[in-house]
């Protein structure tokens, strides 16, 4: 047994502490200065990613360069990056939109506006109370086409945006289809239509939304009595019927139908069949929004021809 004094375990602590000092003083610089250089490199791409974009102009919404996106050490930033090239991605989207909107009104607005200076122009020439009637209606018909297109054109630019703003809930179709049939039956009264519905006296019930349906009748109903009048005896009928798994709502004509070879392609923008083309007073926008609108509600639109003649659009619902 070996005996040691307080004060020579005193100095073999000190002897220890001195000795492992400076050891842990190197360890923990160098540490430092591991931490250090790894922060710097896990940080730089988040400072390359400020610098892209301060070097940014505000119109130029292209997804961020690949050596942005590649450099990125951790999925933090990485995740960083693929948001930020999202909502550049969706703000693209949004100003295409607006200046698409902004062409085709610009576009389609000079035919009428182009009608409506002729006709003032050629009834200022004039004087003869009769003509000034005659282009003044002329003039009432060019402001009412514009209306419409105008109308049309912004039904578009909402439905482009408007995934986010739909909510579906529980409508009653058969309400919505005799609103619509009583907003129609004095222009088909005047037209010599016979305007009318079937299956509209039982309630059905739907999940979507009120006003994107209630558009879409809106635009059948009156794309039927543009194109479906000429027929001698005219009718247009609002159905709405029960089949395995679905409900339809259907609004069908008894007039020329359309062409096989057009009935694909109808429902794209700015497209027109022979029978719209005769008329000569729509725009070919109709039937883009019912699809749109449709498309948003989460249902199937289809337009044929009907075996008895006519046209037929249908709006098919999840049951």
């Amino acid at each position: 047994v070996f005996g040691q004094t307080a004060r020579s375990r005193s100095r073999l602590l000190e002897d220890l502490l001195e000795y492992s000092a400076l050891p842990q003083a190197a360890l923990l610089a160098l540490l430092a200065w591991w931490l250090r250089r790894r922060m710097e490199r896990d940080l730089q791409p988040l400072g390359e990613l400020e610098a892209e974009i301060e070097r940014r102009r505000a119109a130029d919404l292209a997804p961020l360069p690949d050596r942005v996106k590649a450099g990125a050490s951790t999925r933090d930033v990485e995740r960083i990056a693929q948001a930020i090239d999202s909502m550049l991605a969706r703000l693209a989207e949004s100003v295409q939109a607006q200046r698409e909107f902004a062409g085709n009104v610009a576009h389609e607005l000079r035919t009428p506006l182009a009608g409506i200076r002729a006709r003032a122009s050629f009834a200022l020439a004039q004087q003869d109370p009769a003509v000034w009637r005659a282009q003044l209606e002329g003039i009432a018909q060019s402001e009412q086409r514009g209306s419409r297109l105008v109308d049309q054109l912004l039904a578009l630019a909402r439905a482009g945006e408007g995934e986010a703003g739909v909510a579906h809930e529980r409508i009653e179709l058969d309400a919505i289809a005799r609103e619509v049939l009583l907003r129609y039956m004095p222009r088909a009264r005047s037209a010599g239509v016979d305007l009318g519905g079937e299956g509209l006296d039982e309630t059905v019930t739907v999940l979507g939304d009120r006003a994107l349906v209630e558009g879409i009748l809106n635009n059948l109903v009156d794309n039927a009595l543009r194109y479906g009048a000429a027929a001698a005896a005219p009718h247009i009928t609002v159905a709405i019927a029960r089949v395995p798994g679905a409900v339809e709502v259907s609004v069908c004509d008894n007039g020329a139908g359309w062409p096989s070879q057009d009935i694909g392609q109808l429902t794209r923008r700015w497209v027109q069949g022979d029978a719209g083309k005769r008329v000569g007073e729509g725009a070919g926008l109709g039937l883009a929004i019912v699809a749109r609108y449709a498309e948003l509600l989460a249902a199937q639109f289809s337009i044929s021809n009907a075996p008895e003649g006519g046209a037929r659009a249908t709006l098919r619902f999840p049951a």
